[in-house]
């Protein structure tokens, strides 16, 4: 079970490292409808947004509860999410709060229309206040292991 873990980790420190390039250049911006009229600044949102959206569903999908059963705090990977999630605010990993709000985000850029650019606005700036906090989620985990 812990090389499953080391390799979700490989391939969460690859995505994170792409994301965190669209997001340096994204935070150089000042984000206004105007800008989803440029092809390259499009281009680097989608492929930010992309990144935060696989990122937020591999840990949630996969990270969580192998870590977890790593690091022997559940002894099944047949755990509701709920659980998981309280126990990983538990152990001040995460606050349960913060990690619906970034679902609540990812869920918002699965269903956003091209054509709602305020909408997309909104979105992107949400995104990348919680790629922030998927990067402090995921240091948390590290350290633990």
């Amino acid at each position: 079970m812990k090389e499953v873990l080391e390799e979700i980790f490989i391939i969460l420190d690859k995505m994170f490292k792409n994301c965190a390039i669209d997001y340096e250049d994204l935070r150089n911006y000042d984000v206004t409808e105007e800008l989803f009229e440029d092809y390259n600044f499009v281009r680097i949102v989608n492929s930010f947004l992309f990144n935060y959206t696989k990122i937020q569903d591999k840990m949630g999908a996969k990270l969580f509860k192998r870590f977890l059963y790593v690091i022997n705090e559940i002894d099944t990977l047949d755990l509701a999410m709920i659980d998981v999630l309280n126990i990983m605010e538990k152990l001040y990993i995460l606050d349960r709060d913060d990690w619906e709000m970034l679902r609540e985000i990812r869920n918002n850029i699965a269903h956003e229309y091209p054509l709602h650019v305020d909408e997309r606005v909104k979105n992107l700036q949400d995104a990348l206040h919680g790629f922030e906090k998927l990067q402090n989620i995921y240091t948390n985990i590290k350290a633990k292991v």
